[in-house]
């Protein structure tokens, strides 16, 4: 069976950088028609085979996207198109913290991994730790203080666990 993902061309040649170990961990064929990605496979392989594609397409790097190989862990892609271009702006700032100070923190207490990239917050990880983290993130979305959120993580992280 064949699908195909569109993702963005800036991303193609980090999707380049991993075909081959996801055409050999899931058994699929990959081809490469600009930024238009054909995916050739079967079930599951298939199936997990395009999340990893899309989430290198929403700025995820190889190593992160392939957290996705375990049947654990899931993609979840918040979408950020309902704001306008500045608040837009100002959320993604949020988001990711001065110098990244807020990204981290998600990443460290909710052990997910986060990408913020054009018009979406993404994040992979387990069950629990994607609740943390779409927590975390919803605060920051409704305004709350960065002070509020991190308490929140600490409170809830899944850090040393």
């Amino acid at each position: 069976m064949k699908e195909t993902i569109l993702i963005p061309e800036e991303r193609v040649n980090v999707l380049k950088e991993s075909k081959d170990r996801i055409e050999k961990e899931l058994k699929v064929k990959m081809a490469f028609e600009g930024n238009l990605i054909e995916i050739d496979g079967e079930g599951l392989e298939l199936y997990t085979s395009k999340l990893i594609v899309k989430a290198i397409g929403r700025g995820f790097s190889p190593n992160n996207a392939l957290r996705l190989l375990s049947d654990e862990e899931q993609l979840e892609i918040i979408e950020l198109k309902k704001y306008s271009e500045n608040k837009m702006r100002t959320i993604k700032a949020r988001l990711i913290g001065d110098g990244g100070k807020t990204r981290k923190f998600v990443e460290k207490y909710s052990r997910c991994s986060m990408s913020v990239y054009g018009k979406t917050v993404s994040l992979i990880g387990n069950y629990e730790q994607l609740k943390i983290a779409k927590e975390a993130v919803d605060m920051i979305l409704y305004g709350a203080k960065l002070t509020t959120v991190y308490g929140f993580l600490i409170k809830a992280g899944l850090h040393g666990k």
